[in-house]
C-alpha cells in the first residue's frame, strides 16, 4: 500500500510552497505523527507531519517551490530504497516492464496532519530573503516583523511604481509583467495597458447575477409584442407616475395582467403590484410598487423620488404581476423590455412628442393570446 504526501494548503491565496527543510531522508522508516517536513508559504512555515507508518520516498527537494496539493513525497509499507538524497522534481515514467506491478499499487491520499509554526519576530522568511536580494531590497527598511514574502513584494511595488501606476498596475493584475529598472508613471502602465490590449477584470456584483438569472429566465418565455402610441394630457406630475396609474387602472378590468403561473396553475391576484424599472447608484432593479390602485398621484410621485435611496428589502423586489420600463427621460423614441421574473408583461415607454408615447407591450403568451392583449391595450389608450 502507498499514500501520497502532499504540498498543504494554508490559506485560499496560497498556490504553492516551499521546502524549505527534510526532517527525514529517502527510505527512512516513519511512524505515524512525526515530522516529515517544514514547508513555507507566504505567511508562516508549516510542519507536515505523516498519517502513516511506512518508508518514505521523496520526491522534492529543499528549495523547490511545488504547487499546492502536489505529491511531495510517497509513505509505503515496503521499503524502495536507501539513499539518502531525494529523488528527481519530475516523478520518473514507469518502464513497460513494471506496468503489471503499477496497475496492481494501490495509492490513497487522506488529509494529511501539518502545524503551523509562525515565524518568530525579527525574521525574514527564505522566500522574502530570496526576493530581497533578488531586487536589492534592504530587509531593515521593512517595518514589518517578521517579514512575509508579500511585505517585500509590497516594497518592490512601492520603489517601481508611483502610487497612481502601482493602483492601476494592481486594479489591472499586470505588477508582474514590467521590468523593474526605473520608476513606472502611471502613463507608462497605462501605455501597456492599451498596447497589450489587457481588459480589467471586475467580480460580478450579487445585483448583475440576480440581472442575469432573471433575464435567462426571461428569455425561456414565448413572447410577443404590440407596438402603438398613447397621448399623455400635460401635467405637473411626472411622466412616470401618470402611466403607472393609468396602468393600474386598466389592470383593474383585466384579470389576465394580475395572473402569474407557478407549476401547473394560474395564480390570479386581487392586488395591482406593478414592477419599475429604477436606476440607483448601486444598480438598476424592479422594484415593486403594490397595491397602486388605492395610491393617489402624490404617493406614487412621493414613491418614485424615495425608491432612488431607500434600503432595499426583499418584499420590494417581489409579489408583481406586471411591469413597467421607462427610457423617455433619454430622448429614446421606443424599445423593448424583458419581462421581469414572474410577471406576465411589460410596457415600455419612449421620449413624449407632441404630447404622445410611442409604447412597445410584450406578453407572455402562455397566459395572454393576441385578443386579449389588443383589447387591454385599447383600454390602457383610452384611459385618463
Amino acid at each position: 500500500m502507498e499514500y501520497k504526501v502532499v504540498m498543504p494548503v494554508l490559506s485560499d491565496t496560497m498556490d504553492k510552497g516551499t521546502i524549505v527543510k527534510w526532517h527525514k531522508n529517502n527510505g527512512d522508516l516513519v511512524k505515524k505523527g512525526e515530522v516529515l517536513a517544514e514547508v513555507e508559504s507566504d505567511k508562516a512555515i508549516i510542519e507536515v507531519e505523516s498519517f502513516y507508518d511506512g518508508y518514505i520516498t521523496l520526491l522534492a527537494n529543499e528549495g523547490d517551490e511545488i504547487p499546492v496539493k502536489s505529491t511531495i513525497a510517497i509513505i509505503s509499507d515496503k521499503k524502495q530504497t536507501q539513499n539518502s538524497k531525494p529523488q528527481p522534481k519530475e516523478e520518473p515514467k514507469p518502464k513497460k516492464e513494471k506496468k503489471q506491478e503499477i496497475k496492481n499499487t494501490k495509492t490513497e491520499s487522506k488529509p494529511q496532519q501539518i502545524k503551523i509554526k509562525p515565524l518568530p519576530n525579527g525574521t525574514a522568511s527564505p522566500s522574502a530573503k530570496k526576493l530581497a536580494s533578488e531586487f536589492n531590497i534592504n530587509l531593515e527598511t521593512i517595518p514589518n516583523s517578521p517579514i512575509h514574502e508579500k511585505d517585500v513584494l509590497e516594497k518592490i511595488l512601492n520603489k517601481y511604481f508611483t502610487p497612481k501606476a502601482k493602483k492601476l498596475a494592481i486594479e489591472y493584475n499586470i505588477t508582474d509583467e514590467f521590468e523593474f529598472n526605473k520608476k513606472l508613471s502611471y502613463q507608462d502602465v497605462l501605455n501597456y495597458i492599451k498596447q497589450n490590449n489587457i481588459p480589467k477584470t471586475s467580480k460580478i456584483t450579487a445585483n448583475q447575477q440576480a440581472v442575469i438569472k432573471n433575464l435567462q429566465n426571461s428569455i425561456t418565455k414565448p413572447t410577443f409584442r404590440i407596438y402603438d402610441e398613447i397621448e399623455i394630457k400635460p401635467s405637473n406630475y411626472k411622466i412616470t407616475t401618470l402611466l403607472l396609474k393609468r396602468l393600474a387602472n386598466t389592470m383593474k378590468n383585466h384579470p389576465l395582467s394580475r395572473a402569474i403561473i407557478k407549476d401547473d396553475d394560474f395564480l390570479t391576484f386581487e392586488s395591482i403590484n406593478i414592477s419599475t424599472a429604477v436606476d440607483r447608484e448601486d444598480g438598476l432593479y424592479m422594484m415593486v410598487l403594490k397595491n397602486i390602485d388605492t395610491l393617489s398621484l402624490n404617493e406614487i410621485e412621493e414613491w418614485l423620488k424615495n425608491v432612488k435611496t431607500k434600503r432595499i428589502t426583499i418584499s420590494d423586489l417581489n409579489n408583481s404581476t406586471f411591469g413597467v420600463s421607462n427610457l423617455g427621460m433619454f430622448g429614446i423614441d421606443s424599445f423593448d423590455s424583458l419581462i421581469n421574473k414572474n410577471d406576465n408583461g411589460i410596457i415600455s415607454f419612449g421620449a413624449m412628442k407632441d404630447n404622445k408615447i410611442k409604447i412597445t407591450a410584450t406578453f407572455d403568451h402562455r397566459i395572454w393570446n393576441g385578443v386579449k392583449a389588443a383589447r387591454f391595450i385599447q383600454e390602457f389608450k383610452e384611459m385618463q
